[in-house]
């Protein structure tokens, strides 16, 4: 059962869904632990520049490059401090890896019952305008790689 709320001001239809409280702390234990491993194994591991085995099933069936073609290296290089390398193999790796440590800290802060750290986090949460601008950079950057191969 979901619990509700009555909004400020009261009214019909002012009563909104709220996921209980267990159930937030237990999905942003989830997204915590993941990519808390995550993180580390960016940080053990650091796979061959050129790999054998293709990861993506874009690329497995197509040939091409898809947006994310290289995310796996970059991470690598990301947790091991190489900027530069990490571009090179996907030049908005570092975006996504730093969207991901907010995320991560924002688990943390939910897990961990931090109100304060939470507020402040949940500042750099995307609104809708940023989402498609993000949304049409990704798709640029796709096009991009596959007529200029990069």
């Amino acid at each position: 059962m979901s619990s509700t709320i009555q909004e400020a001001g009261g009214g019909a239809g002012s009563s909104r869904s709220l996921p209980s409280a267990f159930t937030e702390r237990r999905l942003a234990g989830i997204v915590f632990i993941g990519l808390s491993a995550m993180f580390l194994l960016t940080m053990v591991w650091r796979p061959p520049d050129e790999s054998s085995f293709i990861l993506c099933p874009f690329r497995a069936v197509t040939g091409l490059l898809c947006p994310g073609c290289g995310m796996t290296r970059a991470f690598c290089a990301l947790g091991h401090g190489e900027l530069r390398r990490a571009m090179h193999f996907n030049a908005l790796s570092p975006l996504l890896y730093l969207s991901l440590i907010v995320v991560w800290i924002g688990a943390a802060a939910t897990v961990l019952k931090l109100p304060r750290v939470h507020k402040v986090i949940m500042r750099f949460r995307p609104n809708p305008a940023f989402s498609i601008m993000l949304l049409a950079v990704v798709l640029m950057w796709w096009v991009a790689r596959l007529v200029w191969g990069f």
